[in-house]
């Protein structure tokens, strides 16, 4: 069935109108970058289907130079801010200098090829390589995130940019080689409607998923959340308990060696006395940040509350447990905190234990642990 290519672009601005403010309205419902890349997101949908909405009015409300004029502009950007909304979500700050260098080009060409040198065709071609090539490489930037999670709604993201992507693109080589758009763009014919239709299908589709990807991530920060320790982004006692556990149930399957580190600042009392609490908070993250630095990815690292951390070395005997020991201690030794204009010279005590395979059990690890830190805390107070 062939439509009218003006019904076409308006069912177009419709439904990608209507799912773009709906990622606006979702977003109240989020915070921080989240908020912000879904708020992008949704005005990139609005700028774009405005364009296509002006291309549409060619000849009834607008004038032809009118609508060449802001169906560029705002197709174009609205494509951009696609693109700038996968950045936020990625974590990265938006740069649009790219995109108004690509929208404001390609409007400045087309003016000229409507004013100055009249080729529609050239138009066409330019417009639709142009914005080809801004949806495709949002299609890549989904595939390249590291922050998307789950292949299903991962593919079906970078599918829906592709193909708006790759219709624009058989349009601009079906006017180059075929001679479409050699008389009017408001050709009424089956390329316009499968064109649009299926523009619109893809337009949907990018928002919905879009959405999916948001409500993922949200997701994940809540779970994050749930098992880290806000201060330090260590594990919680909750999480590292839950992973020690499957720890020790590979070693008493497989046989290997498993051991425990506990670890307590010494003197941190007199630190929150003596500097004030916010000295104490950056204490609790600066020996965070030298623990994680000492052991290897694999290993563990969890504050069990107060001033107490734990470090689980999978594949470690008790005697590589020890010298992981003395690394530790002397990597606080080396780095005391800077403060102000001073520094907070910091020491740890810090005991271990190696899992006894004969009898893997998480409570007895932690007691002897427990009872080695005891004893280092009494020798360093002589």
């Amino acid at each position: 069935m062939i439509l009218d290519v003006r019904t076409v672009f308006i069912i177009t601005f419709l439904y990608g109108l209507l799912t773009g403010a709906g990622l606006v309205f979702a977003s109240r419902s989020y915070s921080g970058t989240l908020r912000r890349s879904m708020n992008v997101m949704g005005a990139g949908a609005v700028f774009l289907m405005s364009g296509v909405l002006a291309a549409g009015l060619q000849g009834i409300w607008l004038t032809s130079f009118s609508s060449v004029l802001l169906a560029n502009l705002l197709m174009l950007w609205g494509a951009g801010e696609y693109y700038q909304a996968l950045r936020l979500f990625d974590g990265e700050e938006t740069s649009r200098s790219f995109t108004l260098m690509i929208a404001a080009g390609v409007t400045g060409v087309n003016l000229f090829f409507y004013a100055a040198a009249p080729s529609l065709s050239t138009r066409v071609t330019v417009m639709s390589l142009a914005f080809s090539f801004l949806m495709g490489l949002s299609g890549v930037r989904i595939l390249r995130s590291r922050s998307v999670s789950g292949s299903t709604v991962r593919n079906t993201a970078s599918f829906s940019f592709w193909l708006v992507s790759i219709l624009f693109l058989a349009r601009a080589v079906g006017t180059v080689f075929f001679g479409w758009y050699s008389r009017t763009l408001m050709e009424s014919n089956l390329w316009q409607t499968l064109l649009f239709s299926g523009s619109a299908v893809g337009f949907v589709l990018i928002n919905f998923s879009y959405l999916l990807l948001c409500n993922g991530q949200f997701n994940r920060h809540l779970e994050q959340l749930a098992l880290t320790d806000p201060l330090t982004e260590l594990f919680n006692r909750r999480a590292f308990s839950d992973l020690a556990l499957r720890e020790i149930a590979r070693s008493a399957r497989s046989g290997e060696p498993l051991s425990l580190i506990m670890i307590d600042a010494d003197g941190f009392k007199k630190v929150n006395d003596t500097f004030g609490h916010s000295a104490g908070d950056r204490v609790l993250q600066h020996l965070s940040d030298l623990i994680r630095e000492s052991v290897r990815p694999q290993d563990v690292v969890g504050r069990l509350g107060g001033d107490e951390f734990a470090v689980l070395l999978p594949g470690a005997n008790h005697i590589m447990a020890l010298g992981v020991e003395e690394r530790l201690v002397a990597a606080v030794d080396e780095h005391p905190l800077s403060w102000h204009e001073g520094k907070i010279p910091l020491r740890i005590s810090a005991g271990t234990a190696a899992l006894n395979l004969g009898d893997p059990d998480f409570d007895d690890l932690l007691s002897r642990a427990d009872d080695a830190l005891y004893r280092a805390k009494g020798h360093n107070r002589k």
